[in-house]
């Protein structure tokens, strides 16, 4: 700024130069004077803009943050073979305590279920026969109990596989039942399959059983 006042002076007279200079270089009273500057605002507590011949800052991009990986819902999975120990609430019967433990997972062939399934309930499918082992731990007997109700078998911490119940005979994956009418009761073992249909590319990740007030008992799936 001062050095334009020099240039448009130096064809006037001395004194009329002062005055230019002492114009362009005092306080500024107007409201927003022609050719006026932009002004720049500095939040409190920075320093005052440096002086035009002041090289600009250099601006260097951030790192980029790696997005945490959450952990999953099912870290605390038991082993295959773990057990664990719930309560089945039965309406009549009440709450029963058991000691659960998966005894198997097998991987099955689609074609096993040509015969209960539509050819595009099977297209993309895979089964999986889960075996698990109920013993009867405490609390009231209980008739043809199923346990697998509360079973579910998981693809991912959140998609489950489809559940397939059949009303005929499956070899491949059979339950036992307590025989002649007798209830199921403390210090027997009762042992129960369960089929479940699982895209062919996501095999089974984990086992879930829900305990009272559906919370969740997990073993991996092998």
């Amino acid at each position: 700024m001062r050095s334009a006042s020099v240039l448009r002076t130096a064809a006037v007279p001395a004194a009329a130069a002062l005055a230019l200079l002492l114009t362009a270089c005092g306080p500024d009273n107007s409201d927003n004077p022609a050719g006026a500057a932009p002004t720049t605002t500095l939040s409190p507590g920075t320093a005052s803009p440096s002086t035009a011949t002041t090289a600009l800052p250099t601006i260097t991009a951030a790192a980029p943050t790696a997005t945490p990986t959450a952990p999953s819902r099912f870290a605390d999975a038991l082993p295959p073979a773990g057990t664990a120990n719930g309560t089945f609430t039965d309406s009549a019967k009440g709450d029963i305590s058991l000691a659960i433990g998966p005894t198997s997972v097998v991987k099955g062939d689609i074609a096993d279920l040509a015969n209960f399934l539509k050819p595009e309930d099977m297209a993309g499918k895979t089964p999986y026969y889960v075996r698990v082992t109920y013993t009867h731990t405490g609390g009231n007997g209980i008739y043809e109990p199923y346990f697998n109700l509360r079973l579910r078998a998981m693809v991912s911490d959140t998609a489950q596989a489809r559940k397939v119940d059949l009303l005929s005979a499956f070899p491949k994956c059979e339950s036992d039942v307590p025989q002649g009418g007798k209830d199921f009761v403390k210090g027997q073992i009762h042992h129960e399959c369960a089929i479940y249909l699982a895209p062919a590319d996501k095999p089974l990740q984990y086992l879930v059983w829900l305990d009272k007030d559906n919370k969740p008992l997990a073993w991996k799936a092998g």
